[in-house]
């Protein structure tokens, strides 16, 4: 009867009572004082264990609550750390009705789904360690606490600390609990999580322990051996040690367990009114018939943080609620009953905790250390997005761009960059993304006029015997050019310089009417020369126009496209017009003695005109290019899709972007690889698709892979279709009226080789260089940021979406093309590059809004 009674009592009001704890100053059978307490004990039978019912029943739940810490996310169905929504409201054809979460308990889902489509019984599992192990670090923490300042109150009865001590329980007490844990956490900041939780439900639960502790202190210090021990000169810090602690050990045990059950009360009440470890995200739901309201979305799945969600939903759907509230229960009910346990098992047989005093117990002690680390390590969002990003494989992105390096000519229009398209479409489809283009197919087409080189275009130096001085390599030193009069055409002739004094605006044609170039070639510098001169090069009789580009991009491909609608291309006449690098320029300088620097300085003008001046060069030139006609031209893109889960937030797009082309095969034969470029990043963007397909990552937000045709031609199309809105409205949305667009660029380069640092451009979006900041210091891989494009390759840069963007690649990993090579990927620097942006956009797309 008295069991069955206690069981009620524990059942109605689960709260730990201290007072029922055996007190040291009346021990059975024995005669207070004698001798030290924690030496009289009696041996501890099987009967005493198994006859302790609440012993056994509560060992059983707590032994139960242990192993689901440590194996129970093994056995979740989902992780709710890695995913977002697992189920947004659609129509179901077969049953002929909409499915719509909260859903019931099924076979799918043992224990149903919360509002937002989440696996209960997963998020029960992962939550479990959450909530246990705040609640035995608040526990140990209050114990700690408790058992100091009552130690040093009870020693010191009247005292300063006693006093302190005593005062500042009765103002602790004087505020009821859940109100003052609410205004503490909230205080420290409610978003710092567990550590804020820890802080706060021990500052005011230590009140009870100091007071029991303070009052065996005040009977211990009065016994005989303490006054013996003290007249041996036993110092106080020895006394507390060898005679104190073995006497209150036992007490301290019992009191442990009993605050975990006092603790996950308080945490379960707190969860009530909407106070979870970490506050959980707040979002507005509803529609205009049932209006909006405020709901808590979990951040971070505990048992706390899954009432908050539940509540809400006790009436309608009460399988919700009930079996985060369940576990709540027997979890106190658990610990209760084991610390009951062990207070009877104390008060009968007086068990002996010495041993938890003696050297062997450091070894225990560092055992569960370690394995608390362990746990803690697991414990939270944190480690389980580390281990995603760490579980991409740089040897699966090394064997694609290997596949895709292997493709010859993969130029935009040829049949190579048609390959790799096609390459690009069968792995998309193999892990399972969707065709993120109109009637379900992967490819983007895109039409644009391009012109192709017949012969191998000439750029060389007239030696004095005919023959050349200095040839120079097409698409490495320089490039064609087709605007205006450029396009096919030859030329050899002498070099004149065109200058310019500085201007607001090109000068009027008048200007230029004593202008002769006629059998010259134009040198002319970008910077200093009006951008349409060369039309009037072309009026004046120059054979040739040689531009000089303002830096010394390590490649400088030729124009190939017709990029403009309205623009001027292939005008009737046409000469040849090259742009060359700056060393190309110093090169075939020096053969008048000449640098780039002396070409204003301390000469005589041939012609002048208002703001212009002419200067003959020691030097000529041959140069020639053979052009096909223009033809309209089909680039494919490939575009793989992962639709968003969360019916608020999938309707934005993250996109994740990198060209799979790149300059292709010289009509001379010169292959142009483009490995690092553009193979390397084609091969994590492969590699990121198959992970989170593997790892059924669901975002919250859509995300687009996006391999794209022509990355490298003046015009790509990318930033039209990132701007229209049009392209993402086929697209499968959340069915809000909101149309889906992107909210953030990932562009990848270069991702295969290069220095010690990715290269993040400091031009680029903030919140993103935030997000790369603290994601590259968790997993160690080191940034630099630069804002010069030619750190970053010029033709990579200079068409910035008009996003939030961010471009990702090793520093000085941009090479001349030629040497561009497979042998220069390195699979560590693929895989460091893709773990960092696999944990960052798992992150982002984690978060209630980016």
């Amino acid at each position: 009867m008295s069991f069955l009674r206690g069981v009620i009592d524990t059942l109605l009001n689960p709260r730990p009572n201290l007072d029922s704890l055996p007190s040291i100053a009346d021990p059975p059978g024995e005669l207070p004082g004698t001798e030290p307490l924690a030496k009289s004990r009696s041996r501890i039978g099987w009967r005493d264990v198994f006859l302790n019912f609440p012993l056994m029943i509560g060992g059983a739940i707590v032994l139960a609550l242990f192993l689901i810490v440590l194996f129970g996310p093994v056995f979740a169905p989902t992780n709710p750390f890695i995913s977002g929504q697992y189920i947004t409201t659609h129509y179901d054809a077969e049953l002929g009705e909409w499915i719509d979460p909260p859903l019931p308990p099924s076979q799918e889902y043992p224990l149903g789904t919360n509002e937002w489509g989440q696996d209960i019984f997963s998020m029960l599992l992962f939550g479990a360690r959450t909530t246990l192990i705040a609640c035995l670090f608040i526990t140990m923490a209050r114990v700690i606490l408790g058992l100091i300042l009552g130690a040093l109150a009870g020693w010191n009865e009247g005292g300063l600390v006693d006093n302190f001590t005593m005062g500042s329980i009765a103002l602790i007490t004087s505020v009821p609990l859940i109100i003052s844990a609410m205004i503490l956490i909230f205080a420290l900041d409610i978003r710092r999580g567990l550590p804020v939780f820890i802080v706060a439900l021990s500052i005011i639960g230590w009140t009870e322990i100091a007071q029991y502790i303070r009052g065996e202190f005040l009977v211990l210090r009065k016994m005989p051996f303490i006054e013996g021990a003290r007249a041996v000169g036993s110092t106080s810090f020895a006394i507390a040690v060898r005679h104190v602690l073995p006497n209150i050990m036992p007490q301290l045990l019992v009191i442990t367990f009993l605050e975990i059950g006092a603790v996950l009360l308080i945490m379960g009440e707190l969860s009530f009114v909407g106070v979870i470890i970490g506050g959980g995200s707040r979002i507005a739901v509803g529609d205009e018939i049932t209006g909006l309201q405020i709901s808590t979305l979990i951040d971070n799945p505990e048992w706390g943080a899954m009432l908050a969600d539940g509540y809400r939903w006790l009436r309608s759907k009460p399988f919700i609620v009930f079996p985060p509230a369940i576990a709540f229960f027997v979890a106190v009910i658990g610990f209760n009953f084991f610390g009951e346990g062990l207070r009877r098992l104390i008060e009968k047989n007086h068990l002996n905790t010495n041993f938890l005093l003696r050297k062997r117990m450091v070894f225990v002690i560092l055992v569960l250390t370690m394995a608390t680390v362990f746990i803690i390590n697991n414990t939270g969002p944190a480690p389980w997005i580390t281990r995603l990003a760490k579980a991409f494989d740089g040897g699966t992105a090394l064997d694609h761009t290997e596949a895709l390096a292997a493709i010859a000519d993969r130029a935009p229009g040829r049949e190579g960059g048609n390959q790799a398209a096609e390459y690009i479409s069968n792995w998309f489809n193999e892990y399972g993304l969707r065709p993120g283009w109109r009637h379900l197919s992967f490819v983007r087409p895109f039409e644009t006029r391009l012109v192709q080189p017949t012969t191998p275009p000439l750029l060389a130096v007239l030696g004095s015997d005919g023959g050349y001085s200095q040839e120079f390599r097409h698409q490495l030193d320089y490039g064609y050019m087709i605007e205006g009069h450029g396009g096919s055409g030859a030329a050899q002739a002498p070099v004149t310089l065109i200058g310019f004094e500085a201007f607001d605006q090109a000068p009027d044609w008048e200007a230029y009417q004593g202008l002769d170039l006629r059998g010259k070639i134009a040198l002319l510098v970008e910077g200093n020369a009006p951008q349409n001169f060369p039309t009037e090069a072309a009026l004046r009789g120059a054979e040739g126009v040689v531009w000089i580009a303002e830096a010394e991009d390590l490649d400088i491909p030729s124009q190939n496209q017709l990029a403009d609608p309205d623009g001027r291309y292939l005008i009737q006449p046409t000469l040849p017009i090259f742009r060359v690098k700056p060393s190309t320029a110093e090169a075939f300088l020096a053969e008048d003695e000449l640098a780039i620097a002396d070409l204003f300085e301390g000469h005589d003008h041939v012609q002048t005109g208002p703001g212009w001046f002419t200067r003959d060069l020691d030097i000529s030139l041959d140069m020639s290019v053979e052009l096909s006609e223009p033809v309209m031209t089909e680039i494919p893109s490939v575009l793989g899709f992962i639709p968003g889960t969360d019916f608020e937030h999938a309707d934005e797009i993250l996109v994740l972007y990198a060209p799979y082309d790149g300059l292709g095969l010289e009509p001379d034969g010169t292959e142009f690889p483009g490995a690092n470029h553009s193979a390397a990043s084609v091969g994590v963007l492969l590699e990121m698709a198959r992970l989170w397909q593997e790892q059924e990552l669901n975002p919250r937000q859509s995300i687009l892979f996006a391999a794209w045709g022509g990355g490298r031609l003046e015009d790509p199309g990318i930033e039209e279709y990132l701007t229209n809105g049009r392209s993402f409205s086929h697209l499968p949305g959340p069915g809000t009226l909101d149309p889906m667009a992107p909210v953030a660029v990932f562009q990848i380069h270069h991702a295969g080789a290069g220095g010690e640092a990715v290269l993040i451009p400091d031009y680029a979006d903030p919140r993103l260089q935030a997000v790369m900041k603290e994601t590259a210091a968790e997993i160690g891989v080191p940034l630099q940021f630069a804002g010069s494009a030619g750190d970053l390759g010029a033709r990579d840069t200079a068409r910035v979406p008009r996003r939030p963007w961010i471009s990702l690649g090793w520093s000085a990993g941009a090479v001349p093309p030629d040497q561009d090579s497979l042998e220069r990927i390195d699979s560590l620097k693929l895989e460091s590059i893709g773990q960092l942006l696999s944990h960052a956009l798992t992150r982002i797309v984690r978060e209630a809004r980016f």
